[in-house]
C-alpha cells in the first residue's frame, strides 16, 4: 500500500511540474502583429489602474479598443491626457485582434482631431 501512495504521488509531482515548465503556444490573435493607426470617436470609456481603455468608432462603424496608458505614452515619448466620450481621437500602436475580430491597440501615440 505505501508503495502505491508513493507510486501516485510521484507520478502527481512529475505531472504538475511538466505542465508548469511547458507553454502554451500563442495563436495569432494572441500575438502583437504590428503597428496600426486608427482615428474614431470615443463611444465608451472604461477607467483603469493607469489610464483608461476607450472604444472608438470609425466612419464605417467599425470599433477598435484603445488602451490609453500612462506608462505605454511615457515609454513611447508620447502624451498622456484624459478624452471624452465624443471626442474624436486619432491613437496609432501595436495591435491585436480578439476571437471576435475587434481590433486593440496600445496606444503610443494618441492625438485629438478637429
Amino acid at each position: 500500500m505505501k508503495k502505491i501512495l508513493t507510486g501516485i504521488t510521484a507520478i502527481f509531482i512529475l505531472s504538475a511540474a511538466s505542465s508548469c515548465s511547458s507553454q502554451k503556444p500563442q495563436t495569432a490573435s494572441e500575438q502583437q502583429l504590428s503597428e496600426k493607426e486608427v482615428v474614431g470617436t470615443i463611444t465608451a470609456i472604461e477607467n483603469g489602474k493607469d489610464g483608461y481603455m476607450a472604444t472608438l468608432t470609425d466612419k464605417k462603424g467599425q470599433n477598435a479598443i484603445v488602451t490609453i496608458s500612462i506608462v505605454n505614452l511615457q515609454k513611447s515619448g508620447g502624451t498622456f491626457k484624459r478624452y471624452a466620450v465624443g471626442d474624436v481621437i486619432r491613437a496609432k500602436g501595436n495591435f491585436w485582434k480578439d476571437d471576435a475580430g475587434i481590433v486593440h491597440i496600445t496606444a503610443q501615440d494618441v492625438r485629438q482631431v478637429n
